[in-house]
């Protein structure tokens, strides 16, 4: 599959400035322009991120979505978990995970030791799970001085999301 140009190719540049500099950022883009899909790969250089998603079949979904745009193999350069489910490697650099996942892995590390980036996409959809998770992230961040937080949404306000994070830049 051929990756036709998106409007966030232009401005992954400056999500990856934000989150070298600051460690944190909040991501705010139309529905379509292409944070689900484009944004979480082009944060793998610097090593593992996991994305939270609202809904297990769009974990699946980005997951492949992505595997395809990039010739990617699902459960080696890309994966996922969600109840009752995983496709992905220790070495999977890209895995989506659900709320519920992710408050599971927090449990069993709340650290994220092995993690680099963790991305809280379609955050608008708001949740127990992703509000936990944002909560317990943030923890994590604050004990880490190599952990990055980015939020992604299409129509959140940003403000308390920002201060929340250090007053994080918004992209």
């Amino acid at each position: 599959m051929t990756r036709a140009p998106l409007p966030i190719d232009a401005h992954l540049p400056a999500v990856v400035d934000a989150l070298a500099a600051h460690r944190a950022a909040v991501l705010v883009a139309t529905p379509g322009a292409g944070k689900t899909t484009r944004v979480p790969p082009a944060l793998v250089d610097r090593g593992h991120v996991l994305v939270l998603q609202p809904r297990r079949v769009a974990v699946r979904a980005v997951a492949s979505r992505i595997a395809a745009e990039r010739g990617w193999t699902i459960g080696h350069e890309v994966g996922w978990h969600v109840r009752f489910e995983r496709r992905f490697a220790p070495e999977t650099p890209r895995v989506g995970v659900t709320g519920d996942s992710l408050t599971a892995r927090l449990q069993q590390d709340p650290l994220l030791s092995d993690i680099t980036t963790v991305v809280l996409d379609e955050f608008h959809e708001r949740s127990i799970h992703a509000d936990l998770g944002l909560a317990l992230v943030r923890q994590a961040w604050l004990a880490r001085d190599d952990l990055r937080v980015l939020v992604m949404s299409a129509t959140l306000d940003t403000g308390p999301v920002s201060r929340f994070l250090g007053d994080c830049p918004i992209v």
